[in-house]
């Protein structure tokens, strides 16, 4: 009996000493296939097996397997599933997963970015993402610069210093803002001022070319990603430049895997002069701060609060014309995603802005408070996915003025749904992929508080759909997508564009501002490479668009002055076609990216200070610590319709603009700490052109110095 209990004693001594002896560790890093960068939050886990892990921000994994263990799944909500089989020397192994692709309202290749609000629902549009946490990025003073720097885009300054943004030829009132993912309405005022936003509180920024089911007509949308390091790190910049151009902005954070706090500030200026005035100046500053704060402690949930603080002040030392204004953004959103019941983002914001202007005889002290809320939910069915997306916003307009006092509200209530049907790929050839449906509705009523005879109550009511058929085909390197789009949109007029209407001159038309219609047609192609670890990649597309317009409002602006004031100009069109082509080495060691758009108008001046063209050709060389970027950029020529004191209009026309910019960046590399010397040559040829005596396009210089840790 006694040599029975030691032989059983023995036979588990040996079970239990190769099962502890015979594991091992297996140790890797799952990559994107399309951008090589690392993937966090992938779930890694033995097949048929409940012992799983999940990767690092790093994109770095382990875990202990045995000898019958034979397959490990890696799992992410917005990458294929993948597997890998298990061999005894298993070990420090690369993982490389394909993203899905998921319809919106128009096709793209695949989202790019690994943060931003477009990845997990894989745009259908043309986007690009720039990453302005990068040194190269830091010699620009604002979002503006950037994105006239690195997108074939439209960034008007006006002569009181505010940059807006236009895409597709289109007015910057047709474009849409979110930041991370939320909406960003902006008040009673016309457009957003990227002058703004500032470079230190972003992580990146998406710029996202025509319409999509969240923003129902618009030209295109820009979210701004903040920076969100779920780790400890911190980095410092200064900038210095010509024309007493200068500014800093510096930010830290600290968290681990599933906790994070960041904080950071910045402060800039600027100056513009006119070219025949001695001794006077045009002097913007701007300052700001942002706390962003995020946990992941719930399974498969993200719990981010935010806060964004801009100042902007403007003053012309000729005319005397000042404005300052103040922004914030507080934004609880939570996202949860699920493989079986979908993803759901939830979202509260607060946002205000608030300032004085004193321009001309006109003086505005403007108190604007939004409220907003809303969710997206998206879910995969098998072979379609269903997308709700869901808005209500109150807006409080409460101004004093030199003419009158307006105390309005405006109740915003928006709902799109979407749902698409799509065939996965099953033979040789271009096949069909996917159908799809988006059905849009917007509820807008204005009510006044105030006895003022400006702005009466109104509502509007307006609904549009969207269709998408696409097609596709695979090739030995490639997928190439072929798609067409076409949709209904309108746009409410703003508070401000109402304001500014009701002034207009005794001998304008005498109308209300009545909502713009729009029809939408595009058809277009997408090429993109596969194999990025044995090959160059390069990405492609080229897109055809006419947007038709019924009520177009059109801007006309008074002579020697910033004021605008608009009105309805019947019906207009639109139409272009959009090249955009990049080409990188092996290695990234050579790039080469070119953006062309060209526009055709039925009158030009329905499109106030809209190039017939527009052209971005950049060469990249990247060796190793040093980069170097060299970039030609060329817009067709402009019409701005002015009105004098004797109520005769005036077309003023810009001349073709062409430049070349340098871009040139350093970094050193010691221990957990990098430095950086980045030099920025803007306008070299000196095309230098003036607007209303306004100097623009002039030759500058910028040097950054900055200093990061981890």
């Amino acid at each position: 009996m006694v040599r029975m209990k030691r032989f059983t004693f023995f036979i588990l001594y040996i079970i239990l000493f190769q099962r502890v002896f015979g594991d091992t560790l297996v140790t890797g890093t799952v990559f994107h296939r399309i951008t090589n960068q690392p993937i966090g939050n992938v779930n890694v886990y033995i097949d048929n097996s409940e012992v799983g892990t999940s990767t690092s921000a790093e994109g770095k994994f382990e875990l202990k397997i045995t000898d019958g263990d034979s397959m490990l799944i890696f799992e992410h909500i917005a990458f294929k599933k993948t597997s890998k089989k298990l061999k005894q020397n298993s070990s420090d192994i690369s993982i490389y997963l394909e993203p899905k692709v998921i319809s919106l309202s128009e096709l793209d290749v695949f989202g790019v970015n690994e943060n931003g609000n477009f990845i997990d629902l894989n745009t259908k549009n043309m986007v690009s993402d720039i990453a302005v946490k990068d040194i190269a990025f830091r010699t620009y003073s604002d979002i503006g610069d950037i994105l006239m720097n690195e997108e074939s885009v439209l960034v008007d300054e006006s002569s009181r210093g505010v940059k807006t943004v236009s895409i597709r030829g289109a007015r910057q009132e047709e474009m849409s803002f979110l930041y991370d993912g939320v909406p960003v309405y902006h008040g009673g005022r016309t457009s957003l001022d990227l002058s703004m936003f500032d470079i230190g509180g972003m992580e990146e920024i998406e710029v996202l070319r025509g319409s999509h089911e969240r923003a129902s007509g618009s030209s295109g949308t820009i979210n701004f990603v903040p920076s969100l390091t779920y780790g400890n790190s911190a980095n410092f910049y200064q900038r210095f430049g010509t024309y007493n151009t200068g500014g800093y902005n510096g930010n830290f954070s600290v968290g681990n895997q599933s906790l994070s706090f960041n904080m950071g500030s910045g402060r800039s200026e600027s100056r513009q002069f006119y070219e025949d005035v001695a001794d006077v100046d045009i002097l913007r500053s701007s300052s700001n701060t942002f706390i962003t704060i995020g946990t992941k402690i719930l399974a498969g949930t993200e719990i981010k609060l935010s806060n964004i603080t801009n100042n902007r002040n403007y003053t012309n030392y000729f005319t005397l014309d000042s404005v300052n204004s103040s922004y914030s953004i507080n934004t609880l959103k939570i996202e949860k995603s699920s493989n079986s019941y979908g993803s759901l983002d939830l979202y509260i914001s607060d946002q205000s802005s608030i300032g004085n202007d004193a321009i001309s005889s006109l003086s505005t002290a403007r108190d604007d408070k939004q409220f907003l809320s809303g969710f997206h939910y998206t879910i995969d069915l098998e072979n379609a996915f269903f997308d709700l997306n869901v808005e209500r916003a109150q807006t409080k307009a409460d101004w004093e003025t030199s003419s009158n006092n307006i105390d309005l509200s405006r109740s915003l209530f928006s709902y799109s749904s979407t749902f698409g049907v799509s065939k996965n790929k099953s033979r040789d050839g271009l096949e069909i992929k996917e159908f799809i449906l988006n059905i849009n509705s917007n509820n807008t009523k204005d009510k006044k508080y105030s006895e003022s005879y400006i702005l009466n109550n109104i509502s509007w009511q307006n609904s549009g759909v969207n269709f998408l058929f696409s097609a596709w085909d695979h090739l030995d390197n490639a997928i190439i997508y072929v798609y067409s789009n076409f949709g209904s949109g309108f746009r409410v007029p703003s508070i401000n564009e109402r304001y500014f209407h009701a002034l207009r001159p005794v001998d304008s038309v005498q109308d209300s501002l009545l909502l713009e219609g729009k029809i939408m047609k595009e058809v277009g192609l997408k090429i993109s490479s596969i194999d990025t670890r044995s090959a160059p990649r390069f990405r492609g597309s080229m897109s055809y668009f006419n947007y038709q317009y019924k009520n177009k409002i059109k801007t006309i602006q008074y002579s020697a002055s910033p004021l605008q004031f608009p009105l309805n100009d019947g019906s207009a069109f639109i139409s272009g076609v959009e090249l955009n082509a990049e080409l990188f080495t092996l290695n990234d060691f050579l790039g080469f990216r070119s953006i062309y758009s060209v526009y055709n108008y039925s009158d030009q001046l329905s499109f106030p200070m809209q190039p017939i063209s527009s052209l971005r050709n950049s060469i990249m060389v990247n060796l190793g610590s040093m980069r170097v970027k060299v970039s030609l950029k060329k817009e067709g020529s402009r019409v701005l319709t002015t009105i004098g004191d004797d109520g005769v209009l005036e077309n003023h026309y810009l001349e073709d603009y062409q430049s070349f910019d340098i871009n040139a960046s350093y970094l050193i590399n010691f221990r957990d700490f990098k430095a950086s010397v980045a030099i920025f040559g803007q306008n070299l040829n000196d095309d230098s052109q003036v607007l209303e005596g306004i100097s623009i396009f002039d030759k500058r210089f910028y040097l950054s110095l900055g200093i990061q840790w981890k």
